[in-house]
């Protein structure tokens, strides 16, 4: 860059120092074949045979220097703190010290400063991740710094303001450093199915949360270690790994990067993607490679103790299309295709180009059914929106309200009945000259009469009922729609650094 920035002397307090050494988070470890799995904060890192390696006296100082700004920093000594940052980047230069640099000059009003280690981070490190809003805030903070245009008044000054009033917040950035022995070791995060997070030696930003990093090398044995980064520490692990001669190495590349890896087993998931390295126990393997817009491959592959070898599997564009099923709301539904129950959702589905009819179903809501259109090569991806299917509790509430007058209905036709039959009774036995003549004032004339009447309402009530009751269990709502949405995958020529070969690429 061209640029030197002065360095504090020796005079500087020991106890400062001393407090920035144990405040320094190290994450280093020993890999000898009977080493321990826990991570040791050492300053000196051992190799894998056993013997010392020199510490990065640098680093170190480095390390210290960063934990005293971040002090500072804490304490709204931002000046200093600016100070130390870059005293930090003239033993190790790291372009987050000077992000950090710059944010304590902000945060110390020295706005000119602020934009011109802004301007310097993105110099040193064009592809950042947050190279665009930087580029932003530089251009915010001259646009504050800028004279106001004022007619006929040349050579006005500007006038100050408070940038915490026109920025966005904006905080330090915590460092992670990984090496290892030997060096151009593969870094992975969490797990391998994420693909390569970059090789060692590698520094720069993480995420502030547990993260699990994952080192590879051929003719060496993996090993993970947990790791918590943060905005205020500088991380440094160090990983020697240890020799390997028991397992075989395997190099997996395809001509499509980006293919799911699966070996041996589907059920457990993809290991890692393509282009895939990693250790095999010796012996026969089975290789499974699949990515969507291709046929899936699978291929023998043999391993020896101690070697190394490399498998191109090549894959061929499919000549089916995808149905996926997908979103928030999807879990729990039933896919079907062409009547046939094809998978539980949220899932994708290969079926042959052509128009299909879809259903899909969830407890609770209204189906959706539509015929969709599979373009060979494509993935349509369904997402639902669900309408609710009306309660059937109002019909059995219904239901059994008619139930309850068809049943007083049958009760009191059951009594006029009786009163007719009595009525009825008596005059045979009144002519067959057993009995008394039935007075037409016999009140069980108009007894039967009126409970006659009442059976007639109640069996009505419950007809209708019943009609209201059997239309309710038969209601519907509204049909659930869906966004549908067709992701065309082409195919091209593409370079990598593992290799050419044709790549995917789609509309998303």
């Amino acid at each position: 860059m061209g640029f030197v920035w002065p360095r504090r002397g020796p005079s500087a307090p020991r106890a400062r120092r001393a407090v920035a050494l144990l405040l320094t988070v190290g994450a280093v470890a020993s890999f000898a074949p009977a080493a321990s799995a826990q991570m040791a904060p050492v300053l000196s890192p051992p190799v894998a045979n056993g013997s010392e390696a020199a510490p990065d006296a640098d680093l170190q100082a480095a390390k210290a220097e960063f934990e005293t700004a971040q002090t500072l920093f804490i304490r709204d000594q931002y000046d200093q703190a600016a100070a130390h940052f870059l005293d930090a980047f003239a033993r190790k230069p790291f372009s987050a010290f000077l992000f950090n640099a710059a944010v304590s000059y902000e945060k110390a009003q020295k706005l000119e400063k602020a934009a011109e280690f802004f301007q310097k981070y993105l110099d040193r490190e064009p592809g950042a991740p947050d190279a665009a809003s930087v580029k932003t805030r530089i251009e915010a903070l001259r646009t504050i710094l800028a004279p106001p245009v004022m007619p006929g008044v040349p050579g006005t000054t500007p006038v100050p303001v408070t940038p915490a009033a026109a920025l966005p917040a904006i905080e330090t950035k915590g460092l992670v450093v990984i090496d290892s022995k030997p060096q151009g070791a593969t870094i992975y995060l969490d797990n391998k199915t994420n693909g390569v997070f970059a090789k060692t030696p590698w520094q720069g930003s993480l995420e502030s949360k547990p993260v699990k990093l994952i080192l590879e090398a051929k003719g060496f044995k993996p090993e993970e270690r947990s790791i918590s980064p943060r905005s205020d520490k500088l991380v440094d692990v160090y990983i020697a790994l240890s020799e390997e001669h028991f397992l075989g190495w395997v190099e997996i590349v395809s001509n499509v990067p980006g293919a799911d890896v699966f070996i041996d087993r589907k059920d457990i998931g993809a290991i890692g993607k393509t282009p895939f390295t990693g250790h095999l126990k010796p012996g026969k393997h089975t290789v499974f490679l699949e990515r969507i817009g291709f046929k899936p491959v699978q291929q023998e592959i043999d391993i020896l103790p101690g070697t190394a070898t490399q498998h191109m599997i090549k894959l061929d564009k499919s000549d089916n299309g995808w149905i996926s099923v997908a979103g928030r709301g999807a879990y729990g539904a039933s896919v079907s295709v062409d009547g046939k129950p094809t998978c539980a959702a949220p899932c994708r589905s290969e079926v042959t180009p052509g128009v299909h009819r879809v259903v899909v179903s969830k407890g609770g809501f209204e189906d959706y059914e539509a015929e969709l259109r599979i373009d060979r090569g494509a993935e349509t991806v369904v997402e639902v929106s669900w309408s609710p299917r009306p309660s059937k509790r109002t019909a059995y509430v219904t239901a059994g309200v008619a139930a309850a007058f068809l049943g007083g209905g049958l009760y009191v036709g059951y009594l006029s009945n009786r009163n007719h039959d009595g009525v009825q009774n008596d005059i045979k036995a009144a002519s067959a000259g057993v009995g008394t003549m039935v007075d037409s004032n016999d009140p069980r004339f108009s007894r039967g009469k009126w409970e006659a009447v009442a059976a007639d309402v109640m069996f009505g009530v419950a007809a209708l009922l019943a009609v209201s009751a059997t239309v309710s269990f038969f209601a519907h709502g509204p049909d659930s729609v869906a966004a549908v949405d067709q992701r065309v995958i082409g195919f091209g020529p593409g370079v990598t650094s593992d290799g050419g070969g044709l790549v995917a690429w789609g509309r998303f």
